[in-house]
């Protein structure tokens, strides 16, 4: 069986939020008025397709994914079909409990957009958001044995912001990606003030290759990882999103290859399961250049 090359799959099954981050990419998506919805059928269909296929990871993402009525449904014909990791990105506002009880039945992890820890900060942030409500769904979902980690776009160089929320992550033993806001002037630069605070409670390090770099960190009792996002689009490094290697697919079925970039072709899940493999082949040999 052929292969599809690519190691990360990320579904977006919707570009509607109920947030209104201003650092926010959509996921690459165009922002506009219409609302777009990938149906049941089509996510259904996708994974069938690519069963058997060596992915790692397969990411269930929006917009925000729990805007779409089916994405329960979805979720759990992922974790039955497919061998590889389950994940789920959301701001965790609007999950239920019944939906919980549901997806603890399930490998799926979350990582959910967290971009303050004070309330007033959050509220900016997210537009709608009220944190007090996220840090209670965050309980409700530990509770149900789910996985969970913290995605914080940062902003500014704000010393104080950072690692207050290293404390709350390391307090909570809540995984944390810190993610420079990509297209901000300067952003590239935001490791530098950030690495120290970071070693301060080191006790690992790891670089991945792939524009990630781990930190273990630990104080007193409390040990948690934290993963910084040093994107090779800073440095238009082709070889670490190579390695890094994720594809999207939008809810109308466009291929997207890269982030900074239009997605252009459609995946023709009508022309059956060798003619949409060999199309992920295609865009991967076409992923060659920044």
């Amino acid at each position: 069986m052929k292969s599809i090359k690519w190691d990360k799959l990320r579904i977006l099954v919707t570009n509607r939020c109920n947030y209104r981050c201003p650092f926010c990419h959509n996921e690459g998506q165009e922002k506009g008025d219409s609302t777009v919805m990938m149906s049941v059928e089509s996510c259904k269909q996708l994974i069938d397709y690519l069963d058997g296929q060596e992915l790692s990871e397969i990411n269930f993402s929006g917009g925000e994914p729990f805007l779409h009525k089916d994405i329960v449904d979805m979720i759990v014909y992922a974790n039955d079909h497919m061998e590889c990791d389950i994940s789920c990105a959301t701001n965790l506002s609007l999950i239920t409990d019944d939906q919980i009880a549901f997806l603890k039945k399930t490998r799926v992890k979350f990582n959910i957009q967290f971009p303050f820890i004070s309330e007033n900060g959050f509220a900016i942030s997210t537009g709608t958001g009220k944190l007090s409500k996220i840090i209670d769904r965050i309980n409700a979902v530990k509770s149900a044995g789910i996985k969970i980690g913290l995605n914080t776009v940062i902003q500014s160089v704000n010393n104080d912001n950072v690692e207050q929320m290293v404390m709350f992550a390391l307090k909570n033993e809540l995984p944390l990606k810190l993610l420079p806001q990509i297209g901000l002037e300067g952003s590239d630069l935001f490791i530098d003030s950030i690495q120290p605070i970071l070693e301060k409670y080191a006790i690992k390090f790891v670089n991945k290759g792939t524009g990630a770099l781990r930190w273990t960190i630990k104080n007193e009792s409390h040990q948690t990882p934290v993963l910084y996002i040093d994107s090779p689009c800073f440095s238009q490094d082709i070889k670490a999103c190579r390695n890094y290697g994720e594809i999207r697919i939008h809810p109308d079925l466009m291929l997207q290859y890269c982030i900074m970039k239009d997605a252009k072709e459609r995946v023709c899940l009508e022309k059956g399961k060798e003619f949409v493999i060999e199309q992920f082949e295609r865009l991967w040999n076409d992923f060659n250049h920044c």
